[in-house]
């Protein structure tokens, strides 16, 4: 999958390694956050800053680059040993700042590029083997004018970071430019000696206070969450937007007052107004939400940049309808407890706790809460100023997470949700709740909680947690690897035996230990089982069945081999399905971009044995084996059938062969996909032209994503056989392919010669939809890819954004899933 590149431009020498740590508690719940689901968007921190004045990009880039050899953790990457994360510090990171010049492009276009490149940027993945999870893009909108947009892994950020790193670049940057050295505070510590010092207090007496606390805290607490407008998945998704309004410049002296009058802060005092909130709004006894604290008790922290951000879990309980007054004061004491325990890492709470493990729902918390001012301070550097603009969300973490930011200019109150699980009107309804909420505290703090009116809603059923799928009885206890797999789990979780519907987690495993026990396995077996494969499958029995691929079936009843494996991305809510065909890895965002009603599975051979005359065989008969191991019920209701290039060719068949089973086929998305013959049917001299109109375009994207920084070096280089073949020829481990670029090569091959001995029914195939990446010429609008009388004569061509595959990988992977969604409902 191609990627915003977050690795050092240049060559690619190996760097020194200067030092080794363990994680942090909050390193290691991202370590798990991204095992579970790898470049995880959510965990990004995503900052976008207005940059006013005369500023120079070399000056900018030169202060950001000393700003990464002054902060370690900005040169940090993390490994695994034997189940266990670690950080390791390098001596040297290759920082290049990506510039992208809009300054020639309509003004009125141009505040609507900005935040298309702020959602990218925000949004691509970072990999944390790779050392600098730090990127800068400098967006240049006027000669006096620019935007930063600055995206940091959370494992090495946090929201106090961003004033630090704020107040260095104007400084140093400042100071280039005046010829003088930077005034800054001496770093008296690295991230690395908080790393040490908090394993030593994890060990300490001090910290089973902290526990005590905590375990009493929590006892009998209820997961809370606001009840959703569509039906959960199986698992999370991280989709998200924001709904935000302003609040007018008195607000800020009315809440000032407000809090002084009821002794409290403004934390205490707006945790008091969402909490009543949430309670009229569910009309449950008992409010939980989260919310972080900086974590930076000593002065020594307080000029580091770093994660030191902790989440502590309020819980409210309420009984009889008291004052809004009554519980502002009832609230001040819950917080003050809290934050006189917060030293209580968000890890260890969940080990403590230890709740029932569901892959769609966060631990412990569904809701969040934050109100702070804005953390760059607006000021000046020199000849330019640094101004705090809202950012663009990366992916939510949470389901629901309320936030207040106080600016020069006011209060703005924003609600970020998952848009898989809420409608925006009823975040538009939330969002005037909580307003009004204020209004009475502020108002009329007398007043009961009950006079708070909440809105009326048409919910959903609370989605409950995904149901574990059957486990599949295991093997004869004398098999070896199910005896080893035991002893591995009774190692782990250092207890006497297992049973077969002995549960991970219930038997105290938490998310470290499972990492241990995955490493184990990995090791012991042919196997890389993942942490949301032990989420889904967390008895032993369904674990032994998932990794082993244990079956049942008697040897007289063996089915014959496929080459077609089936691989579920979704089991949606509703009875719409799509099945994508092949490159699997190219359609890993399609579950997230379809509503939770749907489906999504994905059939492909790049594990077959294509050697075993597979060759031979022609696109119907590949059709029919793939339709074979879809395994389609005809109660599965509409279905869709997605191909890209050849792929689309066979996902025709694919339709026709289903419509003839009875399946009702809504949908066969060609994508880039030309009819068989048709190309070659042209005169050589349009053939040559469209050629070198196609090589044109192509070098002129891909040149684009390298200079925006969204393409490493090597991976653009890759992109091109000239050259391509000579990193190659000079034995580049980097040019090599992968495993995975290797199979869908075969793949490709055997699936083209088996496409140009097929011949199209001409059958108008009304449930066509043709879609058209920047990749295909213009042409193929007017000439429907040369598919004549095989598709429907109203078969619309539709525009995606991107080249090709990497279509796939950006925002044509939305315009799919918005075709996929309407035709699947009946559109």
């Amino acid at each position: 999958m191609s990627t915003v590149d977050n690795s050092p431009s240049g060559p690619l020498a190996e760097p020194q390694i200067i030092g080794e740590f363990p994680c942090t508690q909050t390193q290691l719940r991202c370590w798990i956050l991204d095992q579970l689901n790898p470049g995880n968007p959510a965990l990004n921190v995503a900052v976008r800053w207005e940059i006013r004045g005369s500023f120079k990009v070399a000056t900018l880039e030169a202060a950001f680059r000393k700003i990464i050899q002054r902060h370690e953790i900005l040169r940090t990457r993390f490994i695994e040993k034997s189940g266990q994360p670690f950080q390791q510090a390098v001596s040297d990171v290759n920082f290049k700042m990506s510039v992208i010049d809009l300054r020639g492009m309509p003004p009125e276009q141009r505040q609507a590029r900005i935040l298309s490149i702020g959602e990218e940027t925000a949004q691509a993945p970072f990999d944390l083997s790779v050392p600098g999870l730090f990127r800068v893009t400098l967006l240049m909108a006027e000669n006096d004018r620019g935007f930063l947009l600055i995206t940091a892994h959370q494992s090495c950020f946090d929201g106090w970071s961003i004033r630090v790193l704020g107040r260095e670049v104007g400084e140093i940057a400042a100071a280039i430019d005046a010829g003088r050295a930077p005034v800054l505070p001496e770093l008296p510590l690295q991230y690395g000696d908080y790393a040490l010092w908090q394993q030593e207090y994890l060990q300490s007496y001090g910290f089973e206070t902290e526990k005590a606390f905590w375990r009493d805290t929590m006892q009998g607490a209820p997961y809370f969450e606001v009840a959703s407008d569509r039906p959960r998945g199986q698992v999370k998704t991280n989709r998200g937007d924001i709904l935000a309004i302003a609040q007018p410049p008195a607000f800020t002296d009315r809440m000032d007052a407000a809090a002084r009058a009821h002794c409290v802060s403004q934390y205490s005092f707006g945790a008091a107004v969402l909490s009543a909130a949430l309670h009229r709004l569910t009309q449950a006894p008992t409010v939980l939400f989260g919310s972080q604290i900086a974590g930076r008790e000593q002065s020594d922290l307080e000029d580091l940049i770093g994660v030191f951000i902790n989440n502590l879990v309020l819980r409210f309980d309420f009984g009889s309808d008291t004052s809004f007054a009554e519980h502002i004061r009832s609230v001040s004491a819950t917080i003050e407890g809290a934050l006189n325990h917060q030293r209580m890492p968000f890890n260890k709470l969940v080990e403590l706790v230890n709740p029932v493990r569901d892959p769609a729902r966060n631990p412990l918390i569904s809701v969040n809460f934050n109100l702070q001012k804005a953390f760059l301070e607006d000021r000046r550097y020199g000849g330019f100023e640094l101004i705090s603009s809202p950012s663009q969300s990366p992916g939510v973490i949470y389901d629901l997470s309320f936030i207040m930011i106080g600016r020069p200019t006011g209060w703005r109150m924003s609600i970020e949700y998952n848009a898989d699980l809420f409608e925006a009107s009823t975040i538009e309804s939330l969002l005037q709740l909580w307003r009004n909420a204020y209004e009475i505290a502020l108002d009329h703090p007398e007043a009961p909680l009950s006079s708070l009116a909440a809105p009326e809603r048409h919910l959903a059923a609370s989605a409950e947690a995904a149901p574990v799928d059957g486990a599949v009885t295991s093997k004869s206890p004398a098999d070896t690897r199910m005896e080893t797999l035991a002893e591995l789990w009774k190692e782990v979780l250092q207890v006497p035996q297992i049973r077969p519907d002995d549960d991970f987690f219930a038997l105290g495993g938490h998310s470290l230990l499972a990492l241990r026990l995955l490493s184990e396995i990995r090791t012991r077996f042919e196997a890389t089982p993942t942490l949301q494969l032990l989420f889904k499958q967390p008895t032993f029995a369904g674990f032994a069945a998932a990794i082993f691929n244990v079956d049942t079936t008697p040897a007289s009843q063996e089915r014959p081999v496929n080459p077609w494996e089936l691989i579920t991305c979704k089991h949606g809510a509703g009875t719409g399905t799509v099945y994508t065909l092949n490159h699997p890895f190219l359609y890993y965002r399609l579950a997230n971009e379809l509503p939770d009603s749907v489906s999504v599975h994905n059939v492909n051979m790049f594990h077959a044995d294509l050697a075993n005359g597979l060759d031979r065989l022609s696109i119907e008969d590949i059709a029919s084996h793939a339709i074979d191991a879809m395994r389609i019920d005809k109660a599965v209701g509409r279905v869709a059938i997605v191909g890209l290039c050849v792929n689309g060719i066979l996902a025709l068949e694919v339709g026709r062969q289903l419509r003839e089973r009875g399946v009702d086929v809504g949908t066969t998305a060609i994508i880039d996909a030309w009819a068989p013959g048709f190309f070659i049917s042209l005169p050589k001299r349009e053939q040559a032209r469209w050629n070198r109109e196609r090589r044109r375009k192509r070098l002129a994207y891909f040149t684009r994503k390298l200079l925006s920084g969204r393409i490493r070096p090597i991976d653009y280089l890759k992109e091109f056989e000239i050259s391509l073949s000579l990193l190659r020829l000079f034995g580049v481990k980097a040019g090599q392919y992968s495993p995975e670029e290797e199979a869908n090569e075969a793949v490709t091959k055997l699936l083209v010669a088996a496409a140009r001995r097929y011949k199209p029914p001409q059958t108008k195939d009304p449930s066509v939809v043709l879609l058209r990446s920047s990749a295909t010429n213009p042409r193929a609008r007017k000439l429907r890819f040369g598919w004549g009388d095989a598709i429907g004569d109203d078969c619309p061509v539709v525009d995606i954004d991107g080249w090709h595959e990497d279509s796939l990988t950006s925002n044509g992977i939305r315009d799919l899933a918005s075709t996929l969604s309407g035709k699947l409902a009946g559109g």
